[in-house]
């Protein structure tokens, strides 16, 4: 029987890709709570980040929630124990207004989350789109438990899940940034919603 550690991830299936790229898991009460989340960390930010993302180049709650579908790009960063930064580029998922990623215990990243908790990601499209979020990452370990009801948005994606791609189940670590502050932006309206239509409509 071949190592676990040897099986490789399958190649995305666009069908089943596309199929969760057309699910927005979040309620009206979770973009409420998106909504206030953005608005207070633009009031908290500094004159030179809102002169540039000014009012009207930012997206709302009900704009991510379109937008961030389906597999999204991350950049995350961790720190070390010598306050260093590290980042590192997976795959995040939105669900529930909060982005998720997975990892393996053996990562370092995970090495890092596991004793210092901070941590910042970013998705970012050129001038075109850019989500920057930071707070704190609650670490869910694979297995019976709460990976139980998180599992089945990997599978989804991949006919897979994080649990399949390490030595047990146990080693797969699924990360949740609960975000203290957001920032967003569109400089182009026009092209955000062509971005949009192009995931959810007719040729999807």
């Amino acid at each position: 029987m071949q190592h676990p550690l040897k099986r490789l991830r399958r190649p995305v299936d666009v069908g089943r890709r596309l199929r969760h790229a057309l699910s927005v898991f979040e309620t009206a009460d979770e973009l409420a709570s998106l909504d206030t989340l953005l608005h207070e960390s633009f009031e908290r930010a500094g004159a030179h980040l809102t002169g540039i993302i000014s009012p009207d180049r930012r997206l709302s709650a009900a704009d991510l929630s379109r937008y961030l579908v389906g597999v999204r790009h991350l950049v995350v960063a961790t720190v070390t124990a010598a306050a260093e930064p590290r980042c590192s580029a997976v795959d995040g998922l939105f669900i529930h207004g909060h982005f998720w990623f997975s990892t393996s215990a053996q990562s370092i990243k995970a090495g890092h989350l596991e004793h210092r908790t901070a941590v910042s990601a970013a998705h970012v499209v050129g001038d075109d789109v850019g989500v920057f979020v930071h707070g704190r990452a609650r670490v869910v370990h694979g297995g019976p438990g709460e990976a139980d009801e998180l599992r089945h948005y990997w599978t989804e994606v991949y006919e897979a899940s994080p649990e399949d791609w390490v030595a047990a189940p146990s080693d797969a670590r699924y990360v949740e940034i609960v975000a203290s502050s957001m920032f967003s932006y569109a400089f182009s309206r026009e092209r955000f919603e062509a971005m949009c239509d192009r995931m959810t409509g007719p040729e999807s």
